[in-house]
């Protein structure tokens, strides 16, 4: 992309044209010393903001507040109240906010959409906000709290607002005394120690669901109005709290964490709780380090079977330090407007110029190179996919980096088989405005014709993997549609394909988008809620009848065929076939999290498509705490069932449930294993349906 600037932040030199290997190497190149001579310490660009202890409070607050959620304010009940609002949700514009090792006293700021908040020292510990005067630390509080109650919808009174939308921000790597994190997915809060609470909500505000990894917390953590919240490798030292549907537990450790499969409240009624002692494998995600001399190290930690329980807050000899010479700082072009950092014009948004064709040229240099590839805040349009050929390479993003696919087809990256140990972290992969005649242009289309946005191994090339070295997915986020003005052009196939074995998934939201910025002169479906819902993939004709108009498509969220991969956190919403497609053996998914499509007909049901689908081959597959919801909007959809899986001796499942939100509709059943439906109907607002309660092999209850 290289929009109308007067500035162009880069520098990045064009690189070679390499094409893809017929074969994997399985290490990384030989190459000359100078090849590795990337700078120790970056020239970061403008949106990256490097703070020390020795800045003062107030220099720091104002630099960040551009980055912030706006801050308005307005009269309830005769007290003036200030509230952060959504009007920056589909901004184009990224931050990395990053703190130098010690302490922050009384700083306290908002993390506001695309921005990522992290601590630079090598133990959590490193970098603390301490609380003297007030509040210090990251927070994120229920936006747009001027919205007036609705009857029967989703704000719960005056002032409560939502955290239904509060997506897109992350914080990690820190200490702080208190925090309030209102988020819901691809909201990350991981590698921390809280001193004393910490709240994942503000108040009755509903709020979605989100992930909480690597983290102390010393007292209560209440995860409030969440509907889905999952947890791993946590320790709580306090009482945990809160939670609306389901939340799930990994490898966590503390008094609190309630009794497995057990309620909070009445039976039916309050969340459930999933429990899973120790994980099978744990591959915590790569991080940044600055060192006492104010050089950069990108930390990967290793793979481990056997130390998979509670935090891991302190550097070691499980964690890879990797010098920034072989670190590839890559740099997005920034758009600039009278010296100012502004959004992408709408205009010139898929216009790819030689830029973008340079741009990508270079990343792919790097990582044939044997680089690492770090990429700094932004949007990086690519023109062709990203090949990874060499084991242990990461691809790691900052302040929620987006790699817009490539406009014929091809997927933004393509992990070769037998690639084992690369880890792929904070990046948000995004479908692109798909030009017409143009399909495989690059010639780099997978091999069969299916359009996706990440592939990790090849269709029809087995490859069974290290379970010693997995391959890791971490805080990697999907989109189709959003800020993209071409809306009826913007699709994919699937989302995420892993054909390759031990891949663990650690933090997945895979969204095909139910809501969209709106055009200029363009108005929300629902002005109630014009602020959040701004759904354009549906419309309303001159009847008053609600019909869909086919924008913003993918068939799948995730189609997984490689052997023992694992997911622990999984998101998928919205698709218009099965949202998650497993033909994999000896799966493994703690948490699963879907919201079935708005603006499907009845041919969805018709089709018996669902949101967690195993394939009738598969023989052993292990799923808990595996949650389906509806809301249709525009017809009366009412699909068999929200998971369908085979009925054999080795498929596990663990507190699945169904729940309908409102609208039209409904799901009639919560499990289909072979001819057998389980669960009843739910057609009620906000009720669900649970169809057993621990666990089940096929439908014989384990004993």
């Amino acid at each position: 992309m290289s929009p109308n600037n007067e500035i162009k932040n880069g520098n990045i030199t064009p690189g070679n044209n390499v094409s893809p290997s017929n074969s994997s190497a399985t290490s990384i190149m030989s190459s000359k010393d100078d090849v590795f001579n990337e700078p120790l310490q970056p020239d970061w660009p403008k949106n990256v903001l490097v703070f020390r202890p020795t800045d003062s409070v107030e220099s720091i607050k104002a630099k960040i507040k551009p980055t912030e959620d706006p801050l308005k304010t307005f009269d309830l009940n005769g007290s003036t109240i200030s509230y952060h609002n959504s009007d920056h949700h589909f901004d184009t514009k990224h931050y990395a906010l990053l703190f130098a090792p010690g302490t922050y006293e009384d700083c306290s700021f908002e993390v506001g959409y695309y921005v990522g908040m992290a601590g630079l020292g090598k133990n959590a510990k490193d970098v603390v906000f301490k609380e003297v005067k007030g509040k210090s630390g990251p927070y994120v509080e229920a936006l747009n709290k001027d919205i007036p109650k609705t009857d029967g919808g989703s704000i719960v009174h005056d002032g409560s607002g939502l955290c239904l939308d509060t997506f897109w921000r992350s914080a990690e790597n820190f200490t702080a005394e208190n925090m309030k994190w209102a988020v819901s997915q691809a909201a990350p809060l991981r590698r921390v120690h809280i001193l004393n609470t910490l709240e994942f909500g503000d108040g009755e505000a509903y709020s979605s669901g989100g992930f909480l990894a690597n983290a102390k917390i010393e007292n209560t953590c209440n995860f409030i109005a969440n509907q889905q919240w999952f947890s791993r490798g946590v320790d709580f030292q306090g009482a945990v709290q809160g939670g609306a549907w389901s939340r799930v537990f990994s490898g966590c450790n503390g008094k609190g964490i309630p009794t497995p499969n057990s309620w909070e409240g009445t039976p039916y009624v309050g969340p459930i709780a999933t429990i899973e002692k120790a994980p099978e494998v744990r591959v915590e995600k790569p991080f940044i380090v600055m060192d006492d001399f104010g050089n950069f190290e990108l930390h990967v930690p290793k793979a481990t079977r056997t130390h998979t329980t509670g935090s891991d807050l302190e550097t070691g000899d499980h964690i890879d330090i990797r010098s920034f010479n072989r670190v590839k700082v890559c740099k997005p072009y920034l758009p600039y407007a009278n010296g100012e950092y502004v959004n992408h014009a709408d205009d010139s948004y898929n216009d790819i110029t030689k830029d973008d064709e340079d741009l990508t040229d270079s990343l792919q240099k790097a990582l044939d190179e044997g680089k690492d590839l770090l990429l700094c805040p932004g949007i990086f349009f690519l023109t062709k996919p990203l090949i990874v050929r060499y084991k242990d390479q990461v691809i790691l993003g900052l302040g929620l980096a987006v790699l817009v696919a490539p406009q014929d087809g091809s997927p933004c990256i393509r992990v070769m088989p037998k690639t084992e140990g690369v880890r792929i972290a904070g990046v948000t992969l995004e479908a692109s405005f798909q030009v017409k005649d143009s399909f495989n242009k690059s010639g780099l289309v997978n091999p069969d014709g299916v359009r996706s946005l990440l592939e990790v191994g090849e269709p029809n090339v087995y490859d069974a993997g290290n379970p010693l070295n997995p391959v890791l997915l971490s805080d990697l986020f999907t989109r189709v549609g959003g800020s993209n003005p071409e809306r009826s052009t913007v699709f994919t196939d699937v989302m995420v394909r892993i054909h390759s074995g031990n891949v663990v998934g650690d933090n997945l939201w895979l969204w095909r988008a139910d809501h969209v910025k709106l055009r200029d002169g363009e108005k929300a479906n629902d002005e109630r809620f014009s602020k959040y819902h701004q759904t354009r993939i549906w419309e309303t004709n001159d009847d008053g009848k609600k019909v869909k108009v086919n924008e913003c498509v993918a068939k799948n969220a995730i189609y997984v065929s490689g052997d023992d991969v694992m997911m622990y956190g999984l998101f998928c919403e919205h698709t218009t076939e099965h949202q998650c497609v497993w033909k994999g053996e000896r799966g493994v998914v703690r948490f699963f999290q879907c919201e079935l499509p708005y603006d499907v007909d009845i041919d969805f049901a018709n089709d018996n498509y669902t949101g967690y689908y195993v394939d009738e081959h598969v023989e052993n597959h292990s799923a808990s705490g595996i949650g389906v919801y509806c809301n249709f909007q525009c017809f009366q959809v009412h699909p068999q069932s929200g998971i369908r899986l085979p009925s054999k001796p080795g498929i596990v499942l663990e507190n699945p449930f169904t729940c309908f939100l409102s609208n039209n509709g409904s799901i009639r059943a919560t499990v289909q294993q072979g001819d057998a439906i389980v669960g009843t109907e739910v057609v009620e607002k906000n009720k669900r349906s649970h169809a057993w309660l621990g666990k089940k092999r096929a439908l014989v209850q384990l004993s």
